[in-house]
């Protein structure tokens, strides 16, 4: 059994021993902390995640596609391959983390700190990445951008891969 706390002080349990490849789709985890858990491969799809702390997490695989992502905090952790299609993610935090080989596709992520984020590879044809801070993320000749975008103008480098 493991049990997740929240910022408010309440806690929940859930009969399982590890988050890794759980099925957590569409759960309230709004303020939930996840911090530096193994999360990997769990679906989280359709969930509300806003606030929720996965600072120090590997997340690697797993699926966020559609979900409440709002003021939620992902600092150096470790999302390759990560589906976050049409979420939303304003104003949630990603600096420093590593989203290569992610797919961001139409999530809205006005606000959203990437700064010093790996995005090599990854869909970033999202919605408002204009209000996104990208100075320092790393991006490559795979990663795909909204049309007409140009990341080096927001501070994002370009590395060779």
């Amino acid at each position: 059994m493991i049990v997740l706390k929240f910022e408010t002080g309440e806690s929940l349990e859930f009969a399982f021993d590890s988050f890794a490849g759980s099925d957590l789709r569409g759960v309230n985890l709004h303020r939930a902390i996840f911090e530096s858990l193994d999360l990997v491969g769990t679906d989280f799809t359709g969930a509300n995640l806003r606030n929720a702390v996965f600072d120090f997490c590997t997340l690697s695989g797993a699926k966020m596609g559609k979900t409440a992502l709002m003021n939620a905090t992902f600092s150096c952790s470790v999302m390759r391959g990560v589906d976050l299609s049409d979420s939303i993610a304003a104003y949630a935090d990603f600096s420093r983390s590593d989203l290569s080989m992610s797919n961001l596709k139409n999530a809205d992520v006005g606000g959203a700190d990437f700064r010093g984020a790996d995005l090599c590879g990854a869909n970033v044809d999202v919605k408002r990445i204009e209000e996104a801070d990208l100075f320092g993320a790393k991006y490559d000749e795979k990663t795909l951008w909204p049309e007409g975008f140009y990341p080096e103008l927001h501070g994002a480098v370009k590395v060779k891969t």
